[in-house]
C-alpha cells in the first residue's frame, strides 16, 4: 500500500477481532514511527505497549477510575467553540449515533468505556513525552503518531488515537510504572479491525481546501 493510500483510506476502529498481532509487526510499525522528523533531532516521542494480562489489569483500573470520576468526552476547551468546529463535531456524532444505537449501546457511554477499554483491541499503546519539553513539542510527537497510524494502516492493522484516557494520566502512570517526569498524552488502540461491527462501517467527512487553506499570489 502506498502512503498515499493509506491516507485516503484509514480510518479509526472502535471494534477489534481477537486475534494477536505478531511482536515483529508491532516493531516495524514502530520503527517507521521513530522515522518521524523533529525539531533538531530531539525526537521526543516515547511509547509504552501493553497487552495480555497488562493490558487487562490497566483496563480495569481505568474503567474503576471513570466510575468515580465519570470523566465525559469533549473538546476540553476552556472557551465555547466557534461554530465550524462545533457542527464539524456534530456531524461525526450524527453518523457515529446510528451506529452506536445499532449496537444496543448509548453514545457517551460507549465513547467513554471503549476509550478505557481500547476498544477491545489486543494492543494498548500509550503515548508519553518528557515534562522538560514545551508544549510545541507535540508537534514533534504528533507527527511520529501520524507516522505509527499510517504505517499501522500499510500493514492491515486498524486504529484509533484516544485523548480521553489522558484524564486518567495519573492511574496510568502508576499502574504501568511510568516516572513523574512523563507526561501521558495519548492512548492509541492497535489490532485488526472487526469489519462486521456496525461501527466500522462509517467514515466522517472531511472539510473541503477553501475550509482550512489560503492562497497568497
Amino acid at each position: 500500500m502506498d502512503v498515499l493510500s493509506a491516507m485516503s483510506d484509514r480510518q479509526s476502529a472502535r471494534a477489534y477481532l481477537s486475534k494477536p498481532v505478531k511482536r515483529a509487526d508491532i516493531e516495524e510499525i514502530f520503527n517507521y514511527a521513530g522515522q518521524a522528523p523533529s525539531a533538531i533531532n530531539l525526537q521526543p516521542w516515547e511509547y509504552v505497549v501493553v497487552y495480555g494480562e497488562e493490558k487487562n489489569r490497566l483496563v480495569q483500573r481505568l474503567k474503576k477510575a471513570r466510575a468515580e470520576s465519570k470523566v465525559s468526552c469533549g473538546p476540553g476547551t476552556e472557551n465555547p467553540l466557534p461554530d465550524r468546529f462545533k457542527n464539524r463535531s456534530r456531524q461525526a456524532s450524527a453518523a457515529m449515533a446510528p451506529k452506536i444505537a445499532e449496537m444496543g449501546k448509548e453514545f457517551n457511554p460507549f465513547v467513554e468505556e471503549g476509550s478505557c477499554s481500547f476498544y477491545g483491541a489486543p494492543i494498548a499503546i500509550i503515548v508519553t513525552v518528557d515534562r522538560i519539553f514545551p508544549k510545541i513539542r507535540y508537534l514533534d510527537v504528533g507527527l511520529s503518531v501520524s507516522y505509527l497510524l499510517l504505517a499501522a494502516q500499510a500493514k492491515g492493522l486498524a486504529t484509533c488515537p484516544i485523548g480521553l484516557i489522558s484524564a486518567y494520566a495519573q492511574d496510568i502512570a502508576e499502574a504501568l510504572d511510568i516516572p513523574s517526569n512523563k507526561e501521558v498524552i495519548l492512548g492509541i488502540a492497535l489490532g485488526y479491525a472487526d469489519p462486521q461491527s456496525p461501527i466500522n462501517q462509517f467514515k466522517t467527512g472531511r472539510e473541503n481546501l477553501d475550509a482550512y487553506l489560503r492562497w497568497y499570489e
